[in-house]
């Protein structure tokens, strides 16, 4: 494909599905600080949560590449009402597959495309997910396998995650927190 855009993003895992796809792209990191948006927006919901974390991470970058499109992605893991960030830690991520473990639950991807500080696509995507009820013997072994510590959720799908669920309803792309065909759609 001869689109050319800039991924506000520097995750490998989405760098890949876009390659695979046959996007020509740059990155960029975010100038945004991610934990500090969340802190500050606590009242939102997981979907505008995410939504706005994606629309935030394309203007920030939208500054550098004037009439360039830019692509902000953002990925929540839910459930109930509770998210699950990215652990950064193994003891976090341990606890959080523990919480998670034969439950059901949601990533949210929201997506933003902007261009010269215009926000052009807003929208969502979601994917619903139910673990396998998993020992701890089992996540610590996963967590060591797959060491998913920036991962949103305590897993990386795209990995040997997909391993530890019963069952998965959505886009795989959403689940490894990037909704290619939405993308794909817009540049058609």
């Amino acid at each position: 494909m001869t689109i050319d855009f800039v991924l506000s993003s520097e995750s490998e895992i989405r760098k890949k599905i876009l390659s695979e796809a046959g996007f020509k792209f740059e990155t960029c990191k975010p100038q945004i600080d991610e934990f500090t948006l969340k802190d500050k927006n606590k009242s939102l919901s997981p979907i505008e949560l995410s939504i706005l974390l994606a629309k935030e991470k394309a203007l920030s970058v939208s500054k550098l590449f004037p009439n360039k499109h830019i692509i902000g992605s953002d990925q929540i893991c839910i459930q109930k009402n509770k998210i699950f960030s990215k652990p950064l830690l193994i003891e976090k991520a341990i606890e959080n597959l523990k919480e998670l473990s034969g439950k059901e639950h949601s990533q949210i991807n929201g997506l933003a495309i902007v261009k010269n500080q215009e926000v052009i696509l807003e929208d969502h995507f979601k994917a619903i997910l139910k673990m396998k009820n998993l020992s701890l013997e089992e996540i610590k072994a996963y967590v060591e396998k797959d060491k998913p510590l920036m991962a949103s959720g305590s897993y990386r799908y795209e990995s040997y995650g997909k391993e530890l669920f019963e069952f998965v309803k959505g886009d795989p792309f959403v689940i490894q927190g990037l909704p290619l065909e939405a993308i794909k759609n817009f540049f058609r």
